[in-house]
Order: structure tokens, then sequence, then C-alpha cells
């Protein structure tokens, strides 16, 4: 089976549609044992060049997300969503292009085993800014961004130690600073 993207599929007893907002239980957490989520898809098969299974759903965390800009994403997104009788599917263009703060919110969340995502719900759209205020008590997003500093320190270092190095003097020009 090759692999397969779903906008709107049933799952654990409810139908997910992309764009629409969901919260639930996730069994497999790191920093996040109950996730808000805006979905964007179901990615479910086997890719046809490396044989690895996919089965996971994409979604937009908005703990991880800084508060000020889910704020602004709260209000946009709000209004489309009532312009569109919630039926805008959300794709990864359209945060790129419209909300480009949103990338670093992006988590997947494993379908299989199935205990992994328990008692998930639809928050209705009359609930939605409440929703996305109420996950102002959790924020991801510092963290984020000291591991992505770290990440970036890390790559500075190796360019230095090869500088010597062909390779390294070309890794340096991009990492210069």
């Amino acid at each position: 089976m090759a692999l397969s993207f779903d906008h709107r599929f049933k799952m654990s007893g409810i139908w997910w549609t992309s764009g629409h907002v969901y919260t639930f239980r996730y069994s497999s957490w790191i920093h996040d044992p109950t996730p808000t989520i805006v979905l964007l898809h179901r990615t479910r098969g086997i890719h046809p060049n490396t044989g690895h299974q996919h089965r996971y759903i994409t979604g937009i965390n908005l703990s991880y997300i800084p508060r000020s800009h889910r704020r602004l994403f709260a209000m946009v997104w709000v209004e489309e969503y009532e312009r569109t009788n919630g039926n805008t599917r959300l794709t990864w263009e359209m945060v790129k292009r419209q909300f480009p703060f949103l990338q670093y919110g992006i988590r997947r969340y494993l379908t299989k085993p199935a205990y992994y995502i328990q008692n998930p719900r639809e928050i209705p759209f009359e609930h939605l800014e409440d929703a996305i205020v109420d996950t102002w008590s959790k924020d991801f997003s510092k963290k984020l961004k000291v591991d992505l500093m770290k990440k970036y320190r890390h790559a500075k270092k190796d360019v230095q130690k090869h500088k010597k190095n062909p390779f390294g003097k070309f890794l340096n020009r991009i990492f210069r600073g």
C-alpha cells in the first residue's frame, strides 16, 4: 500500500477533519501528555522507496507556539473557520504561506498501537477560542528555542573543528557568525 494522506477519516469513534481542533491524551508523550492540535492530515501506508511504514496524524500543537502568536492565530483561524463553515482544509503549503510561525508547532502523533491516542474529542467552534487560550498554561515554545540554539551551537562548533577540511570551509561559509 503506497502512502496516502487522509484529510477526513474516522478513528477512535470520532470523525477527524483537517483544520478542526482536537484534544486527546497521548501515551507516548515527551513534553505534552494532553495536546491540543489543529489537524493537518493522517498519513498511512508504506513508503515506496524506503519501505518504512507510516501511521500517524500530523497536527499543529498549540503548546509549542509562543503565546502572542497563539492569539494572532486564534483570531485569524476563527474568522477563516467561520467564513468557510468549518470546511477549510489546512495544508502544509497554507501554513508556510499564511502562518510561518506555526512550523515549529508541527508534531506527529502515532496512531498504532491504538492505545497511544486516548479520549479524543473535537473542540466545538463555540469553544475554539477558549481552547486555544486554555493552552496558555502550557508553553513549550521556550524549550523549543533552547533546543534549536543547542543544535545551532553544536553545528557551529563542528564547523570550527573542521576548518582545515575543504568541506569544513564550505560549512564555515554557511554558518559564519
